[in-house]
């Protein structure tokens, strides 16, 4: 053992001596005297045999090396001066960095963006958000956009890695939204066999962040040229509303019943009974499934009978807070906004009545999420809020209700809208319960359903009004001048039109009502009760 420690150092005490040596031996050796070889001649002419045509002179461009053809023959000359001064500009500018604006790649237009909408500081640590202080949330609410942009923005860079702002053509962007909707959705994890496809619309708002990139970089940049990225017009929207035997299989599907589509009815197994018979009975999912279904109870319920979209819903609470609404059960109100919150930012979260019998039913709700610590109006399982939207559960929920995909979250939103719609509620009333604009009412929601038309249909077939009404305008040629008849008289309401119509047909049967003789009416038996 002694034996073997000494040859160990032996070797390395030589390996340590052949180093120095060879590092004196190296130092040792003279440099070499480079001289400066003959400067560059830089860009010029030369004749060369056409590539193409062999029998012809073209004259080249020639800087070092490379040589590029002008296609001009010595006859032009001047032409061949001019391209070879275009190409020295183009040297020039690509040395100092300058690009022209056409050439500039579309994915430092992109990391532009990434790199301006970075929040500052570091991302959060992942905790319970009901542990989290308003300041926290808000700062989770900011990373988690922020990572939502990198999502995109990583489909955008993978489809446009090569190309430069001069290929960003309307049918190139086309061309995304087809390759996008083969592409698994970014929301779903990597190893989800469930994952779906991401949608059309989706695809959209991926080109209405490459138009921002865009903008913000010849902006910032002070582009001479930067293309005008116009969206693809979208598609019909989404008409499907809810009937009510529809949402009455959607609660059934959260307690655990499945739909058969074939037979039009809930399914049925055959199970053996308490008595040691076969019975028949309705078949339901696992304990488990419906555990974690509860809480899309709630969801389905307020989503329905407030028009509350996805998020404000999910960030409702039972008190008031700086994040979030809350809803009001003895005023008999829902606030969609927190009182922390700009009302600027984002879509519009106003504050709307809540019917008695849906308070009724919110206060028991509140009764008994307060007595087990529970904040939120819809929570998961264990309590807590649910940080993103439950799309797996919705999923399923309306798989096991036989409905078909086009019923998705926003869709309890279209139902409300539709109902009140039916109800023949005013526009205007409509539009402030449901927190939207009086022209978003009308332009989206106004023709989803012919029904709730019948007092419209029946005025315009009956009239009612227009022979009282009296033109005020006459067409006449251009050249004659136009007369305003005067002394006319004043235009009389419907009601009272309707009621002097009653009165003249009052009146006429009255006239020729047929006269009776009183001897008529003597002769006549009376009728005898039994």
């Amino acid at each position: 053992m002694k034996r073997e420690k000494m040859q160990r150092a032996a070797f390395e005490r030589a390996e340590d001596d052949v180093r120095v040596a060879l590092m004196t031996a190296a130092a040792a050796i003279p440099e070499p005297d480079n001289k400066p070889g003959p400067p560059s001649k830089g860009p010029r002419l030369v004749p060369r045999k056409s590539r193409t045509d062999p029998t012809k002179i073209t004259l080249y461009i020639r800087d070092g090396r490379a040589e590029v053809s002008t296609r001009q023959p010595e006859s032009q000359r001047k032409k061949a001066e001019r391209v070879l001064d275009l190409y020295k500009l183009q040297k020039e500018a690509r040395e100092r960095g300058i690009v022209a604006p056409r050439m500039v790649p579309v994915a430092a237009t992109l990391n532009h963006l990434l790199d301006a909408a970075r929040p500052p500081g570091k991302p959060p640590a992942p905790r319970k958000t009901s542990l989290r202080t308003a300041a926290a949330k808000k700062k989770a609410r900011v990373w988690k956009k922020y990572r939502q942009l990198v999502t995109r923005i990583k489909s955008l860079a993978t489809f446009f890695k090569d190309e430069t702002l001069k290929d960003l053509t309307t049918t190139r962007l086309l061309e995304y939204i087809e390759w996008r909707t083969d592409q698994r959705d970014a929301r779903y994890l990597d190893d989800d066999p469930d994952a779906p496809n991401a949608s059309p619309s989706s695809a959209r708002e991926d080109i209405c962040f490459l138009r921002k990139a865009v903008n913000l970089y010849a902006g910032e940049h002070t582009l001479a040229w930067h293309p005008n990225v116009e969206v693809p017009a979208q598609g019909p929207g989404r008409t499907r509303w809810l009937r009510r035997p529809e949402v009455a299989r959607m609660y059934w599907a959260i307690r655990g019943r499945i739909w058969d589509n074939d037979t039009g009815a809930w399914k049925r197994e055959l199970v053996m009974g308490p008595r040691g018979r076969k019975v028949w009975r309705y078949a339901y999912r696992d304990p488990q499934t419906i555990t974690n279904r509860k809480a899309l109870r709630r969801y389905l319920f307020v989503g329905l009978y407030t028009g509350t979209r996805d998020e404000a819903l999910r960030e409702l609470r039972w008190e008031c807070s700086a994040d979030g609404g809350c809803i009001d059960v003895e005023g008999r109100f829902i606030h969609r906004r927190g009182f922390g919150l700009d009302p600027s930012e984002g879509k519009p979260r106003m504050t709307s009545r809540i019917a008695p019998k849906v308070a009724s039913t919110m206060g028991g709700w509140r009764k008994s999420d307060l007595a087990a610590g529970i904040s939120a109006v819809v929570s998961r399982p264990d309590g807590e809020p649910y940080a993103s939207a439950p799309v797996w559960i919705w999923e399923a929920v309306v798989a096991d209700a036989g409905l078909d995909a086009e019923v998705v979250r926003h869709t309890l939103r279209h139902t409300a809208a539709t109902w009140l719609r039916i109800g023949r509620v005013d526009v205007r009333a409509a539009a402030d319960l449901l927190g939207m604009s009086v022209q978003t009412a009308v332009k989206i929601y106004g023709q989803w359903t012919l029904e709730g038309q019948e007092a419209a249909a029946d005025a315009l077939a009956w009239s009612h009004g227009v022979k009282a009404a009296h033109s005020f305008a006459v067409r006449v040629p251009s050249t004659i001048e136009v007369v305003v008849p005067r002394g006319l008289p004043p235009r009389e309401p419907p009601g009272q039109v309707e009621r002097r119509r009653r009165e003249r047909t009052r009146s006429t049967d009255h006239a020729t009502r047929r006269r009776i003789h009183p001897e008529a009416v003597i002769g006549r038996k009376t009728p005898v009760l039994a």
